[in-house]
């Protein structure tokens, strides 16, 4: 909260107030004469019940400056999560083609409470299976779309199709169908498809989109069309306009889709996580990884606690590499074992938990993960181990699944958030048990481009068209303390 004097003269102020789970930096002070002061705030969720709680800050100054009364609010989600509902919609574009009569849909929810949605169109020969529903958090929901030629006149026809869910987001796709005989798009046409927003899903109108030295711009549907000759090489496709940023990549004829990021996303946080540290691009798997997990201890003894993290374990490894890989990659093979895998095992993320300081660099840290990628930016490898021995039993658990879920983050190709963003990758892990909104966006952003990334949203050539493992694969550390982390190469 910024104090601001407008007078010439310095004015002391005081602050008060009430609410237990609010705290002031200080409670009083002094701004000089046409100069600012910042009164820090700072809120305490941990011991609060579900709900949103309101308060008020009451600011006074001196000699006649006057008082102002500040509201300030928190709410503690009921889920123990995150972020709000959040709808995306696959696919975007639906064609039934000349002879199709149903097809599906996928309606996602990313975010950590349910969302509620409802479905409309306006064309006689499309029905929906449902005009509304739910999904629930972190959950994805089929509908299913039916049409009708009947009676309807030889040609192609389309419509659109709007889902809302509120606050949690709202998409139009089209939906089309071709009635008697159907020719393919001219041979004049070197490239066409349709722009969208890479977290909303939302069709994007005004945008440019410049491929083999020629510009189109997206029309109301988000749509465009580039004149040429088709072709099975790519070449470099670059789309811009205001408040998205640049996107340069490559694209061939039948390419039909492409996500940019809109400029409110903070890419510079995403470069700290993503591009930075472990190296100047972005890292990703392919292919979903076999998750072992390790049984034998490792510098203690095996009993009923181990037991119980291992079972946690179990559960919680799949969820987080699900979210870590932005829903794109669905973990349903981890593995209990006494006999995992070797470390380091191509395709693999075993997990071990040890109370081995030599397993932590001999520093006091409560967990590590070594990961391995290719100089194509291909994650191959991750080994993770984990500390678990200090935060035994039950009341503990919230610790344990953020530590998990933290070096997991590594696994999957990230490094330690610095910038200040609210972030589950940050070195002070504090009690966090889950991603962040940021996260979230970054993880859908990271899996749903080539790895080797770079900034802004630039493919190189290389990068996009290495997608296998290739060159000499890099190895990094990351130790990862209760308050702080260090990566080492």
């Amino acid at each position: 909260m910024v104090l601001t004097n407008t007078s010439g003269r310095a004015l002391s102020w005081s602050a008060s107030e009430s609410a237990g789970w609010l705290s002031l930096g200080t409670s009083s002070g002094t701004v000089w004469g046409n100069a600012a002061s910042t009164l820090s705030l700072s809120a305490q969720r941990g011991s609060l019940a579900p709900g949103k709680y309101t308060t008020s800050i009451k600011v006074s100054g001196d000699k006649g400056a006057g008082s102002a009364t500040v509201s300030v609010s928190l709410t503690v989600p009921s889920t123990g999560g995150t972020t709000e509902g959040q709808l995306a919609v696959s696919p975007l574009s639906v064609d039934f083609g000349t002879e199709q009569t149903t097809k599906s849909i996928t309606l996602t929810n990313t975010g950590d409470a349910s969302l509620s949605w409802t479905a409309n169109e306006s064309a006689g020969w499309l029905s929906l299976g449902a005009t509304s529903g739910s999904v629930p958090a972190n959950s994805s929901r089929t509908l299913t779309l039916a049409v009708d030629r009947t009676s309807m006149p030889t040609g192609t026809h389309t419509t659109s199709l709007g889902i809302s869910a509120g606050t949690a987001g709202s998409v139009t796709g089209s939906v089309s169908m071709t009635v008697g005989s159907w020719s393919p798009p001219p041979s004049s046409v070197a490239l066409a498809g349709k722009v969208v927003d890479q977290f909303g899903g939302q069709p994007l109108p005004g945008l440019k989109v410049t491929y083999a030295g020629v510009t189109a711009t997206t029309d109301a549907t988000g749509s465009f069309s580039i004149p040429g000759s088709p072709t099975t090489s790519l070449s470099a496709l670059t789309v811009t306009g205001t408040g998205y940023y640049r996107r340069e990549t490559y694209a061939k004829t039948g390419d039909s889709v492409w996500q940019v990021v809109p400029t409110t996303f903070n890419m510079s946080a995403f470069d700290d996580v993503a591009r930075d540290e472990h190296a100047s691009y972005t890292l990703r798997w392919l292919a979903a990884p076999t998750i072992y997990v390790d049984t034998t201890p490792e510098g203690f003894e095996a009993g009923p606690e181990l037991d119980k993290w291992i079972s946690q374990v179990q559960v919680q490894a799949a969820a987080f590499v699900t979210d870590w890989s932005g829903q794109t990659i669905r973990a349903t093979d981890v593995i209990v074992t006494s006999r995992p895998p070797q470390d380091n095992s191509s395709g693999t993320i075993v997990i071990h938990f040890s109370e081995n300081a030599s397993d932590y660099g001999n520093g006091d840290y409560i967990g590590m993960t070594r990961m391995s990628w290719s100089t194509s930016g291909t994650m191959s490898a991750a080994t993770i181990w984990l500390r678990y021995k200090r935060y035994s039993g039950d009341g503990y658990a919230a610790k344990r699944q953020g530590i998990l879920g933290h070096e997991l983050g590594h696994a999957m190709g990230y490094g330690h958030m610095t910038s200040g963003t609210a972030s589950f990758m940050e070195p002070s892990l504090g009690s966090k048990t889950g991603l962040s909104a940021f996260d979230r966006q970054a993880a859908l952003l990271v899996y749903t481009r080539a790895p080797r990334n770079t900034s802004h949203d630039i493919d190189s050539s290389t990068g996009y068209r290495a997608l296998a493992p290739s060159g000499m694969p890099r190895i990094t550390e990351w130790v990862c303390g209760e308050d702080e982390g260090t990566a080492r190469d």
